[in-house]
């Protein structure tokens, strides 16, 4: 379905990177759009923005209790909220309420792919994006990773005629809850874990909204780990991947490291890919590579280019990233472990190595229960250092945890504490369970502040050392 939206009175809620993308599409369909945002002075950043929108863009700042009866349309930015007293009220005068997610299936044509969870996503976004490159695919990433959904429809197909064989779409829960019109080729929810509360209210809307995901593909990968990944419509499952079931079409035999594939017709097992000869290491990383074949054996893509891709897939910034090791100690930058699913997703990286670890975590919890993390901390974890707004909450699972008020502070008692220790290797992992921006812009500033402190830190040794 494509709408009219010539004329249409829109409004934009959240000016951000979503809210500018939206307001790109609008214009070139000629719709009349008006920004509402709690910041009132945007008509200049518009302008500098859109040179060509001066006098087309209403600006409004923006109120819980306003009134948005006269708008035809409402997007809302990821960031924002629906369920605000204005935003409720329209949708009960049937007003259509949608998310910049909702807007571009209603004009897209090129095939989709979803990619989401509460870890691992992005992770799984690229990785997907980098096989799916291998094997000769015109590809993009979009959605809550690569570029915004919508700037695709306005860059393709270009005038030489060239269009996307597929768009790979990270989807966060944020975009799920306010669409319904995506049409999916394949799809998979990697895990669901405890986030966002704080947005959602309860664990079971946020899973809801993680789920509508099933509704809108043609074919799901499912974790046979991870019960949240199950659709009550098992006829859609594509295929299913395991760390450790052989009834899984994917599934990794522990002894080996090889990733075994068999169809569902077959009772030998293929062995594709060596995990030990991956860069990337971890179980869910391996997890994550299942997931990838399984996606591209769906779409009828050789494995082969997409295997030799995995191999030498380096991962992302602030994702299990090593940041400097010698010969006794070894710095993870783990920052995008924004919650606690994936704090513990890292620490049971560590489960069969006898290195010492020091754990730095901390920040806002977003109303999350932090308590599942009592046994990895107290069991697995040598020493604790935490910070940020909700750093006594860890306290309470770990009373010999270290307080400090900033994560420089963190990298110093870390690296002092490691240089002591008795034990041969020692990794000094940041993996906070919480959010950033009770102290940070976003996660990726967290992740450069801690890289910079070790760098600093190992730049001091070696001095000291000569």
């Amino acid at each position: 379905m494509n709408p009219h939206l010539a004329h249409q009175s829109i409004a934009v809620v959240g000016y951000g990177i979503t809210g500018r993308a939206c307001v790109r599409f609008l214009l070139s369909k000629t719709a009349n759009v008006t920004v509402i945002d709690k910041r009132e002075d945007l008509a200049n950043q518009i302008l500098a923005d859109m040179p060509d929108s001066a006098g087309s863009i209403s600006i409004l700042g923006f109120r819980d209790d306003m009134d948005l009866s006269s708008f035809d349309w409402v997007i809302l930015s990821p960031g924002v909220s629906p369920h605000q007293i204005c935003f409720e009220r329209y949708k009960s005068k049937q007003g259509r309420l949608i998310g910049d997610i909702e807007l571009f299936a209603l004009f897209n044509k090129t095939p989709l792919i979803g990619i989401t969870g509460s870890n691992g996503k992005t992770t799984v976004t690229d990785m997907l994006g980098e096989c799916l490159r291998a094997a000769g695919l015109h590809i993009e990433l979009a959605g809550n990773y690569g570029k915004c959904a919508l700037d695709l429809l306005l860059d393709y197909p270009k005038e030489n005629g060239d269009t996307l064989d597929f768009i790979v779409l990270e989807l966060s829960s944020f975009q799920l809850e306010v669409c319904q019109s995506l049409r999916l080729e394949v799809a998979t929810i990697l895990n669901i874990t405890e986030d966002h509360i704080d947005r959602h209210g309860s664990f079971e809307n946020y899973k809801v909204a993680k789920q509508t995901i099933f509704d809108m593909t043609e074919a799901i990968v499912v974790n046979l780990g991870e019960d949240t990944s199950m659709p009550a419509n098992q006829k859609k499952i594509s295929a299913s991947v395991s760390l450790d079931n052989p009834v899984a079409n994917f599934y990794l035999d522990q002894e080996t490291g090889a990733v075994l594939h068999h169809s569902n017709s077959e009772q030998a097992a293929q062995a594709l890919l060596n995990v030990n000869n991956m860069k990337l290491v971890g179980a869910h990383n391996y997890i994550n590579a299942m997931t990838v074949l399984a996606i591209c054996h769906h779409l009828h893509i050789d494995l082969c280019k997409p295997i030799e891709a995995l191999k030498t897939y380096g991962g992302l910034a602030h994702r299990f990233e090593l940041v400097s090791q010698n010969s006794k100690i070894t710095w993870i930058n783990d920052s995008k472990a924004t919650n606690v699913g994936a704090c513990l997703a890292a620490l049971k990286c560590f489960e069969n190595t006898h290195d010492e670890l020091i754990l730095v975590a901390g920040g806002d919890a977003k109303g999350t229960d932090l308590h599942p993390l009592k046994e990895a901390l107290n069991n697995r974890v040598n020493q604790l250092i935490v910070f940020g707004k909700d750093a006594k909450q860890f306290i309470l699972l770990c009373p010999s945890a270290i307080v400090v008020n900033t994560l420089e502070a963190a990298v110093s008692i870390a690296a002092s504490h490691a240089s002591q220790s008795s034990a041969e290797k020692v990794t000094v992992l940041l993996s906070p369970a919480c959010a950033s921006l009770d102290m940070f812009a976003n996660y990726q500033q967290r992740g450069d502040v801690f890289r910079k402190a070790v760098l600093e830190q190992e730049a001091q040794r070696n001095v000291a050392n000569g």
